[in-house]
């Protein structure tokens, strides 16, 4: 989400502005709210007890369940969208389609995994994206218009979730939910570069990644 052109060396928050450049209206408001996730929980359209991870496969601590969660609701707000827009009366290129449609297996995919592991340590599924994250995603959604609209949208939360994953990762002890991070967090920064070269901007801008857009609920 970032373009080389528009960077400032004296601004403190050239990601942000850059957002607020590229998306207008419904797509602006987004992005304030995704500047506004720095440091703190994740969510997407349409806690337990304290254990101790001592081994490989052991239960996650609370804050790794809570974790879990959180990935699995920012999947399921990934999901929603790629669907709504895949079913949105828009002229996509046959790429853009076949983009979509893969990217919206992956975070199924990702879903699915999160969600096997919350069920094997006797947590429920997670079926619902966070509510405040959901309805700006769905506000912005229902002004966009056309395809360029359709991808800044699904930059955005790509972004979202790369860095929220890359945030989690320093803290995850439990071994599997580590591995799924850590696998799932390059994924998104691919589909982000993808993104980036079809609205006709550099892919691969940065030269370290960052937790700028990270989302905590």
């Amino acid at each position: 989400m970032s373009d080389t052109m528009l960077n400032d060396p004296t601004d403190p928050n050239p990601a942000l502005n850059r957002r607020k450049l590229l998306l207008g209206g419904g797509l602006g408001a987004l992005a304030v709210v995704a500047a506004a996730c720095g440091g703190e929980e994740a969510a997407g359209p349409a806690g337990t007890g304290d254990t101790t991870t001592t081994a490989e496969g052991a239960a996650p601590g609370g804050d790794d369940v809570a974790t879990a969660k959180l990935a699995a609701s920012l999947e399921v707000l990934a999901v929603n969208t790629y669907d709504a827009a895949l079913k949105a009366p828009l002229d996509y290129p046959e790429a853009v389609a076949t983009f979509a449609t893969t990217a919206k297996e992956h975070h199924q995919a990702a879903l699915d995994a999160w969600n096997g592991l919350l069920t094997s340590l006797g947590e429920q599924e997670v079926t619902t994206p966070p509510s405040d994250l959901e309805m700006t995603v769905n506000t912005a959604f229902g002004e966009v218009t056309d395809v360029p609209g359709v991808a800044q949208l699904a930059l955005m939360l790509e972004g979202i979730a790369a860095d929220t994953y890359l945030g989690a990762i320093s803290s995850i002890a439990n071994p599997q939910a580590l591995e799924l991070a850590t696998t799932i967090q390059p994924i998104d920064m691919q589909h982000v570069a993808v993104l980036r070269y079809v609205m006709g901007e550099y892919p691969v801008p940065d030269t370290f990644a960052d937790t700028s857009d990270a989302y905590s609920g």
